[in-house]
């Protein structure tokens, strides 16, 4: 788990945060890098399974759990007080992996990042005490923000588990067939696809920016690095020419450590 977090687009819990946040947000993504690997990697029935950690999620709350990460997970449920229908989303999220292979719509897609992204956002914003509901619609923004880019990212990748994240009437409009995902490099109509995506994704980042100056000391750090991978990441997707086909795509530390710095110091706000 330690090494997948290394890889992520964003810091997961930056080494400037106190050990105990730190250790909040690492049990947290490991159950959420956990449920991720039982829907999309894990030999069986996924689905047996997802439905086991359902129940081992509800230990938790209970201190009962039998999972050690679920285990490591019961003190941030009890000390963040993170509500159990936040964080059994992304079960469900998992759970819809193995019936939904394609979302026509956009407005479809969105729903489901309402599972799979947005809760992650929501359950930081209870480590850190700020829970509020308007700072978890800014949050929303960026959560499904991020899903998007690295949908965008994980093309090939997603297809070959027979999965489209890329919403049908946008491959329609751009006049992608699917067989085009898997190609030794993007076509033109699919690096413009790819671009319409991302540069949807930076709006809904800009627009969730905002959250950042709404937030002071060690949430401020977080929240401001993650919004900043988001960006290093649909910067480096526009340096490859939006084509993650030919290589693998991911945001330069360079640019993901400037972008953080000016999250920062303006708040999200230019």
């Amino acid at each position: 788990m330690l090494a997948r977090m290394r890889s992520e687009n964003f810091p997961v819990a930056s080494r400037m945060l106190p050990s105990g946040l730190r250790q909040h947000l690492q049990a947290l993504y490991g159950f959420f890098r956990l449920v991720d690997y039982a829907g999309d990697e894990a030999p069986g029935n996924r689905g047996e399974l997802l439905d086991f950690l359902a129940v081992d999620l509800k230990r938790a709350y209970q201190g009962t759990a039998r999972i050690p990460m679920l285990r490591a997970l019961t003190p941030t449920v009890a000390e963040c007080a993170i509500p159990h229908e936040v964080l059994v989303k992304l079960i469900e999220a998992n759970h819809q992996d193995q019936r939904v292979r394609r979302y026509p719509t956009f407005t479809e897609l969105l729903d489901y990042c309402a599972l799979s992204a947005n809760p992650v956002g929501e359950a930081v914003l209870h480590v850190f005490g700020r829970a509020e509901p308007p700072l978890i619609a800014l949050s929303d923004q960026i959560c499904s923000a991020l899903q998007i880019l690295e949908h965008c990212q994980d093309i090939a990748e997603d297809f070959q588990q027979d999965r489209i994240y890329l919403p049908s009437e946008d491959l329609q409009r751009f006049g992608c067939p699917e067989a085009e995902l898997v190609a030794a490099r993007a076509s033109t109509r699919l690096r413009g696809l790819v671009k319409y995506e991302v540069d949807r994704a930076r709006r809904m980042l800009d627009a969730g920016a905002p959250l950042v100056g709404e937030l002071a000391g060690t949430a401020r750090i977080a929240v401001a690095g993650y919004v900043a991978g988001g960006r290093a990441t649909a910067a480096a997707l526009a340096a490859a020419n939006h084509d993650p086909l030919r290589v693998d795509v991911r945001p330069g530390r360079r640019r993901t450590f400037v972008e953080w710095g000016r999250l920062y110091v303006l708040g999200g706000t230019w």
